[in-house]
């Protein structure tokens, strides 16, 4: 994903966080940090993805923003290669021991979608503010992903999950057009991500002779989940195996499925149904997915990925009145890069909003390091996610089980 530099100006709104912090209703943290303080960040799971945060936390470092002050992982190796590229942040190996360091003002993790909840959990109750990389929660957690909302609500502490497509700045706008009716009512909505080859699963193993002792806890990295025999490719390669991920459904949908739910304002579907399967690699998470969630009174949102065909499909909201479009992000060769609001009530024009950021993690960054000053809610925060995250359980639950998944309103659950 595109991560462009923020500047200082971007980032510090001049006397606004000092006049939002003051007005703030809620009583918040001393470390509550003023316009010209530096964040310290700390990181749990260096793999690759958190180095590109470590990246974008240099960079807003060398502008007196941040500063990269922990990193943590269950791998010696990649612990050690972490704390290099931040500059020789403090080293653990154990998350907890991170917490308590008093620098550490927001918490980067980035660690298996198994680990995300009692590691952010953790996080909120040290204190903390969060960026916790998508998806919110492993697929089988949706009631840890209610218990992350109840602990965010109460230590009034900051989740930002990291889905990057939420980073685009257009979204209240659409959202205002979408209430005012432009489109109608909408009632059909299709999403997709495509991608030729597993390679996103079927991660790099630096170390085909890693075993479990000093450097690799293994242990550590299975949490709760079954205690099965350490083998390399669990370890490395985790996004292939049911135990640790989801699969398309909570690793590429979950970008495409975001926006759409923030715009349509959306809450939980009554039901979704799932089909598609592993029908290419060798692997147990499926490499093909299609799920159908139908939300009470419309709409019904059908969100497809394959891995086997790169070619793109656009994200589409049919309503009663008109359309809503945009491009897979990467994949908008000959059109127009960015939305188009298409209204069919006579006399009405065409809206074309230009993308504003759609992709860029830095951005989501600079968005919540100004909420860690201002105390206001990100642009992806943990109410939006438990939402998206129901739908992506639900789908999984349903292709696991081969039934249709409900959702009991009343007691916020998921029913097979």
């Amino acid at each position: 994903m595109k991560n462009s530099p923020i500047t200082r100006r971007d980032f510090v709104r001049t006397g606004v966080a000092a006049s939002v912090t003051a007005a703030a209703p809620m009583v918040v943290s001393a470390k509550v940090k003023g316009a010209n303080e530096r964040i310290g960040v700390g990181f749990i799971g260096t793999g690759g993805r958190c180095r590109a945060h470590i990246n974008i936390i240099n960079k807003f470092s060398q502008q007196g923003l941040t500063q990269p002050v922990a990193v943590c992982d269950v791998y010696r190796p990649r612990l050690e290669a972490a704390s290099k590229l931040t500059g020789g942040a403090k080293m653990y190996m154990e998350h907890e021991a991170l917490l308590d360091n008093p620098d550490v003002d927001v918490v980067c993790i980035a660690t298996p979608d198994r680990l995300h909840a009692p590691q952010t959990i953790d996080a909120l109750n040290a204190g903390k503010d969060v960026y916790c990389e998508k998806p919110l929660t492993h697929w089988s957690q949706f009631e840890l992903a209610k218990k992350i909302q109840e602990t965010a609500d109460r230590t009034k502490r900051l989740v930002q999950v990291g889905t990057q497509y939420m980073a685009d700045d257009n979204y209240p706008e659409i959202i205002r057009l979408v209430r005012d009716g432009i489109i109608g009512k909408p009632m059909h909505v299709v999403c997709s991500y495509f991608r030729r080859g597993d390679w996103g699963e079927r991660m790099h193993i630096p170390d085909p002779n890693a075993k479990p002792g000093p450097d690799l806890i293994w242990e550590r990295f299975l949490g709760d989940a079954p205690k099965v025999p350490f083998t390399v490719s669990r370890f490395f390669q985790w996004r292939m195996y049911w135990d640790y991920a989801g699969g398309p459904a909570t690793d590429l949908l979950v970008h495409v499925f975001s926006p759409v739910l923030c715009i349509l304002e959306l809450e939980f579907p009554d039901r979704v149904m799932n089909g598609g399967g592993t029908f290419q690699y060798n692997r147990e998470v499926p490499d093909q997915c299609n799920i159908v969630a139908d939300y009470p009174g419309g709409p019904s949102v059908v969100m497809l990925n394959s891995l086997s065909n790169h070619y793109p499909s656009d994200t589409v909201i049919r309503g009663t009145d008109g359309i809503i479009v945009w491009p897979m992000l990467g994949h908008a060769k000959g059109k127009q890069p960015g939305v188009r609001i298409v209204p069919f009530a006579k006399g009405k024009k065409e809206i074309r909003l230009p993308w504003k950021g759609f992709g860029d993690t830095s951005k989501l960054w600079a968005n919540l390091l100004e909420c860690v000053r201002t105390r206001e809610q990100p642009k992806c925060p943990i109410s939006m996610a438990v939402k998206v995250q129901a739908p992506l359980s639900m789908g999984i639950l349903s292709h696991r089980e081969n039934k249709v998944a409900l959702f009991d309103k009343q007691r916020q659950s998921i029913v097979l």
